[in-house]
């Protein structure tokens, strides 16, 4: 029991020491990005960060120390301030890489949320429909792109990750190409979800490329248990027939 009411006070000094480094910190770096922060502020965090991580970490409680950051960050989030979310995104990614979930929803923070932000909720559309639109919003897909690349030396083989990028090339950036390019690593990487392999199957067919959807599909359904919800091997059996169809159709077997 005492060892547990110990924590206390060291979890109290904790947030108190994260509220005098953060405070200076969103400032200075309120100061040098302004809300026009280029892709190479999310490079320089780091070393930006340097001194006020080490008293952050000291004593290891990092797992504990990140979530408070990540908790202050949302009073950044709800004001919709670009320079202070940016900031404590990166900060909170460099104090404990380790959580998968900092990495995904700050790179949906940034692809998804700050677009809206820059251009107000009442004009999102615009997004999509303008020229100028497109720019804001390739711009910060960029970014949510460059966060996760940085993720890639704590999650390497993390499949989640490449599913990500995958949606940002594809629905931010309108580059399938690239998204399927990712999909397929993640059916690489260490336990792949099953879904992973049907949204490259889907992928490949909507490139033109059907007799390659086919065949990776067919050599997925062969490796599927049968009794496992999630495997949803029935959908891709009807999936492999349909195709086998659209191919003979097609006329596209004969090449």
């Amino acid at each position: 029991m005492n060892s547990n009411y110990s924590i206390i006070p060291f979890c109290i000094a904790i947030a108190l020491a994260i509220g005098w480094v953060v405070s200076p910190l969103d400032r200075s770096i309120s100061e040098a990005l302004g809300q026009r922060a280029e892709v190479e502020s999310l490079r320089q965090l780091d070393s930006q960060f340097g001194q006020g991580l080490s008293v952050a970490v000291l004593g290891g409680y990092r797992s504990v120390t990140a979530n408070l950051v990540w908790l202050s960050k949302n009073r950044n989030w709800e004001k919709r301030d670009l320079a202070g979310t940016f900031a404590k995104i990166g900060l909170v990614t460099s104090i404990d890489p380790r959580p998968e979930i900092f990495w995904l929803n700050g790179a949906r923070i940034i692809a998804n949320d700050m677009p809206a932000w820059v251009v107000g909720d009442r004009n999102t559309n615009q997004l999509a429909s303008t020229e100028e639109g497109r720019k804001v919003a390739h711009q910060y897909a960029k970014r949510a792109l460059l966060l996760l690349e940085k993720s890639r030396v704590h999650h390497s083989e993390n499949p989640d990750i490449y599913l990500e990028e995958a949606m940002i090339y594809w629905l931010k950036l309108d580059d399938l190409e690239r998204a399927a390019e990712r999909v397929l690593r993640a059916t690489q990487a260490m336990n792949p979800p099953y879904h992973a392999f049907r949204i490259y199957g889907e992928m490949l067919t909507r490139l033109g490329r059907k007799q390659e959807a086919l065949g990776f599909l067919e050599r997925h359904y062969k490796t599927l248990p049968d009794n496992s919800p999630e495997a949803m091997k029935i959908v891709v059996g009807d999936r492999i027939r349909a195709l086998r169809q659209e191919i003979a159709t097609s006329g596209e077997d004969e090449v």
